[in-house]
């Protein structure tokens, strides 16, 4: 008898570990599709792991509290996955030329860590539950086509090159106007003999094409080279 039921209960904790690689599986696809070094396997050994990690903190020591004057705190290994996992999360994120990616990435692994908690911990419906939300919220706002039916505005940075000439500004300034570039803030960043690097501060509608601005500035007669740069605020 005492043998079946530690049959039933290893079962009961495999399906744990099962359950928590699927749910990984689910948000590590989407992240598969669009090309991210953490894809479907990186999120099912993180979502296992840490079911494994939960399991272990709930039971792992039950003969160890049978002994007289031991008491122990089975969330402490939980709350390390917490703070451990950051590690994995900070290596998914990418900083290259001022522009940051990996993200979204890397908050799919925290929250995938959080799913292998929450299962190992036999809260199946929350953690599947959770599941279906991120994956959800993934597919439908990765190319902001329903974010842009809210934001009215968005805010432009750039850097921008050019020949030093009294009417350089005021080319600047009538260029990003026509590219429907408002509330148009000039800083000058350095200046020499010949030329001048301004910082362009400006806002423009929710959808704004950067790279039909940067384009159509580059073509711009006195202007030589245009970037964007991140927003310093």
């Amino acid at each position: 008898m005492g043998d079946n039921l530690m049959f039933i209960q290893d079962m009961e904790w495999l399906l744990r570990v099962v359950v928590a690689a699927l749910c990984g599986m689910a948000i590590g696809y989407e992240r598969a599709i669009q090309r991210k070094s953490a894809g479907i396997r990186t999120h099912i050994v993180v979502a296992t792991a840490a079911a494994l990690f939960m399991i272990i903190s709930k039971y792992g020591f039950y003969d160890i509290l049978r002994t007289q004057g031991v008491d122990l705190d089975p969330s402490r290994v939980a709350a390390q996955i917490v703070s451990g996992i950051s590690f994995l999360g900070a290596g998914a994120i990418l900083v290259r030329k001022e522009q940051i990616s990996g993200l979204t990435t890397a908050a799919g692994i925290w929250a995938t860590a959080a799913i292998g908690t929450a299962i190992g911990a036999g809260m199946y419906f929350v953690g599947v539950s959770l599941t279906l939300f991120i994956v959800l919220i993934q597919f439908v706002f990765h190319d902001d086509t329903l974010l842009n039916k809210f934001i009215l505005q968005v805010h432009v940075h750039m850097q921008i090159e050019a020949e030093n000439r009294p009417d350089i500004q005021q080319i600047i300034t009538q260029c990003l106007e026509q590219n429907d570039v408002n509330s148009i803030n000039m800083r000058i960043i350095s200046i020499t003999k010949d030329v001048i690097a301004i910082q362009i501060d400006g806002v423009t509608r929710n959808n704004y094409n950067q790279n039909e601005v940067m384009i159509g500035m580059e073509k711009t007669a006195g202007i030589i080279s245009v970037k964007t740069i991140s927003n310093s605020k």
